[in-house]
């Protein structure tokens, strides 16, 4: 009886060990840092050909939209720029003072070869003060 209690007792182990390493495989594999522009640039030459994420506001003037469907532009983090190269798919908020998060490599020639762009919701959230402003409360 205890033989088989122990059998089992190693069973459970194996497998909890098993899974507790294709969990850890995979996070690690999937993991991307985050980093700042000023960070990314900061971290030249050892980001090259790195799987990195960077954040940053679009420029303004800055996008520019290719034939093929291709996007080009610059973020900013207020001190530093970075300018982008993004093939896919373009988020419906994406624009000027937005914003974005791209991923992908930091190529030699200092550009960002993006293949995720997000872009950031703007939350511009009007008070209800504002709107009994110059308002006289009539009780």
């Amino acid at each position: 009886m205890l033989k088989g209690k122990l059998k089992f007792i190693i069973a459970i182990v194996i497998i909890a060990l098993t899974v507790g390493y294709l969990v850890y495989g995979g996070v690690k594999d999937t993991m991307v840092y985050y980093l700042s522009v000023q960070e990314l640039k900061a971290q030249v030459p050892a980001v090259y050909d790195t799987r990195v994420r960077v954040s940053g506001t679009v420029v303004p003037g800055t996008i520019v939209k290719g034939n093929d469907g291709s996007l080009e532009f610059q973020i900013t983090d207020g001190t530093d720029n970075v300018d982008v190269y993004y093939e896919g798919i373009i988020p419906d908020i994406f624009a000027d003072d937005v914003e974005a998060v791209v991923e992908g490599v930091y190529a030699e020639n200092n550009v960002f070869e993006a293949d995720t762009l997000l872009a950031k919701c703007p939350t511009k959230y009007e008070s209800t003060d504002s709107l009994y402003d110059n308002k006289e409360a009539s009780y």
